[in-house]
């Protein structure tokens, strides 16, 4: 024991002394090339634009605003190629184990393809081909006045919530609860009387439902911003990037190939027993699928989605060979060459891509173990 923890101390000591040394000899050269650390940069005028950004910012706004509006677009993108790559996959993955010939050699050679193409080339593909042979701006591509796409992007007609907030968010709280009400009912009725309430489909009715009639019972000025012709293109509405829609498109597709293996790999590993189990019960296919196969599956997949969703996460840094405007692009490029600051940036920046891995991991663990505790 005594030798165990001698040991322990050694390598503490090497590892505090290795980063010492580090630490001292950065500083040693930053101080030579009369370069400062400090964070005071955050609060500084920014001084530059950024062509997509959730919440209000100018060139006036602080570079801390700035380290926001990059992160915020960073997640957004994360989030849109997390649930893309999810649902290609659980369709490839499925069709794989069709027993239609063609479906299940198509769905093979979707993935034999596209997991061998870099994800890089593969959304300057949608960047460079694809969107950028869409029509201009005045042949736009258009359904009816809610939708516009051309290669400057795609224009949705949007929510204008006008005073409604308060009222939206107050029904989306009582519809939460409802639904959590309901999942407990629906519980208590299938293992008192064996029938399936769609719950899920309810439950997105409610949250759906409930939050516009309480805004309508309560007058709420509400109403649509649709997207109208501007000196340079379309004004209002949601305006999304055509960067945007091919880092999505591009790192969707690439990821899906191996999300749609571990969804194989998932189904294969459940004992045929099981599938004959559902059929003696009457289940259909639907039914089968959902509430036996998929729920035992998930237990076999979760730990190996957790690797792609976190490489697919930091997959996004991507986005800025094609100028989108997340963190590495706008932090790490634009700011450093503003402020002349590496050091501080780039720690900021890999602590941020460290702490948001981390937490898709605590997400994914988390949850592997409520479906290990769920399905014992």
């Amino acid at each position: 024991m005594n030798r165990t923890w001698v040991y322990q101390g050694l390598l503490l000591t090497a590892i505090v002394a290795v980063l010492a040394l580090i630490v001292t000899t950065t500083n040693a050269n930053l101080a030579r090339l009369g370069v400062e650390t400090s964070i005071d940069f955050l609060w500084r005028r920014a001084g530059f634009e950024i062509s997509q950004s959730l919440i209000a910012f100018d060139a006036n706004s602080t570079i801390a605003r700035a380290f926001v509006v990059a992160l915020l677009n960073t997640l957004v993108l994360a989030i849109a190629s997390i649930a893309g790559a999810s649902l290609l996959g659980l369709i490839v993955g499925t069709a794989r184990l069709s027993r239609n010939w063609l479906v299940s050699r198509l769905a093979t050679a979707y993935v034999e393809i596209f997991r061998n193409i870099p994800s890089l080339l593969q959304v300057f593909f949608w960047y460079l081909v694809v969107l950028r042979s869409l029509p201009a701006f005045r042949d736009s591509l258009s359904l009816g006045d809610a939708v516009r796409l051309n290669n400057r992007g795609l224009y949705l007609a949007w929510p204008d919530l006008g005073d409604a907030g308060p009222w939206l968010l107050a029904g989306l709280l009582l519809a939460l609860f409802l639904v959590a009400g309901l999942a407990r009912w629906a519980r208590a009725h299938r293992q008192s009387t064996g029938k399936h309430f769609p719950t899920a489909l309810v439950s997105v009715a409610l949250v759906l439902a409930v939050p516009w009639c309480l805004a309508v019972a309560a007058g709420a000025d509400m109403g649509w911003d649709i997207p109208r012709p501007g000196r340079f293109g379309y004004e209002g509405g949601l305006v999304v990037m055509p960067e945007f829609m091919a880092l999505v498109a591009g790192l969707s597709i690439y990821n899906a190939t191996y999300i749609s293996e571990i969804v194989r790999s998932g189904f294969a590993a459940i004992p045929r027993g099981q599938v004959e189990a559902a059929d003696a019960l009457g289940l259909s296919r639907w039914l089968s699928f959902r509430l036996v196969l998929l729920p035992q599956a998930l237990r076999v997949m979760i730990p190996p989605l957790t690797t792609v969703y976190l490489n697919l996460f930091k997959a996004t840094s991507l986005a800025a060979a094609i100028a989108y405007p997340e963190i590495v692009s706008v932090f790490v490029g634009t700011v450093n060459n503003l402020v002349g600051q590496p050091v501080i940036i780039m720690g900021i920046t890999l602590i941020i891509y460290v702490l948001v891995s981390l937490l898709i991991a605590l997400f994914m663990n988390w949850y592997n173990r409520r479906l290990a505790l769920s399905h014992p």
